[in-house]
């Protein structure tokens, strides 16, 4: 599989949600809110990465979003198979890669975006977190979240 394959699979999940792709990025702009999906490459390996996150209208950005996430588990063995699902060197037919990845992409990330579409949204997304660690300071002072 290469990843031009993935690139397709991003096209087939995202467009029809109303998504543009350029690059490697998938961007969805909103009146309040934009997303973004970015599928990033490791810098050590034939692996990538899925990333994606919100960009808050009413802020300044000085990074990619205000708001990031990557597709990845809290469980051990659900990790380690998203992994190597990304890891486009392990021995895993393409389909079967493929198949598994749609449905991860779209339980983890898909539900998700479509979920969150304006500040309220991701407000009480945030709101159920069990930790606010990687969130920006400027992102928890809009919002009036704990420091």
């Amino acid at each position: 599989m290469e990843k031009k394959d993935l690139i397709k699979l991003l096209d087939e999940i995202f467009v029809p949600l109303g998504f543009k792709r350029k690059g490697n990025n998938w961007v969805l702009n909103g009146g309040e809110l934009s997303k973004l999906i970015n599928l990033q490459k490791s810098n050590y390996s034939n692996a990538f990465y899925i990333n994606y996150g919100y960009i808050i209208k009413g802020l300044d950005l000085t990074t990619t979003t205000h708001v990031e996430n990557r597709l990845a588990s809290t469980k051990k063995e659900e990790q380690k198979r998203i992994t190597d699902l990304l890891d486009l060197e392990t021995e895993i037919p393409t389909d079967q890669r493929l198949a598994e990845l749609k449905k991860l992409i779209t339980d983890k990330i898909a539900v998700q975006m479509q979920s969150v579409n304006i500040e309220a949204d991701l407000l009480k997304d945030l709101k159920k977190r069990s930790h606010l660690n990687n969130i920006p300071l400027v992102v928890k002072q809009y919002f009036n979240l704990p420091e």
